[in-house]
């Protein structure tokens, strides 16, 4: 039944992320990857706990090829450290020139682990 629910946040992801692409709104974002799935579900509760505004996307392959989820946000020194001090470790990322920048963190992250 596991496997359900990641599969449906699975097309959740994947068709947000093509919303994203879509009507050019990947720019002028950070963007906050996870060393694991898990770590990526958990950092949305936690931020729609707190009434953080975010949207959640497969994380572009231009930043880690494997699957993954990666928090779309406007702002990241506040989520950093709220997720921080919920024990969820992150990276964050910037597009310029159409290439993601790492901007904070170095993760070692996990194949499609849950």
């Amino acid at each position: 039944m596991a496997e359900l629910k990641y599969l449906l946040d699975g097309i959740r992801l994947h068709a947000q992320e093509f919303v994203y692409k879509v009507t050019n709104r990947l720019n002028d974002k950070y963007y906050i990857s996870f060393s694991n799935i898990s770590d990526g579900l958990e950092a949305e509760k936690i931020l729609k706990k707190n009434r953080i505004k975010f949207k959640s996307i497969t994380v572009p392959d231009d930043i880690f090829e494997a699957c993954g989820i990666a928090i779309v946000i406007n702002e990241y020194k506040n989520i950093v450290k709220l997720l921080k001090d919920n024990n969820i470790e992150v990276e964050v990322f910037v597009y310029e020139n159409n290439r993601p920048i790492k901007i904070y963190g170095n993760l070692q992250k996990e194949d499609c682990e849950i």
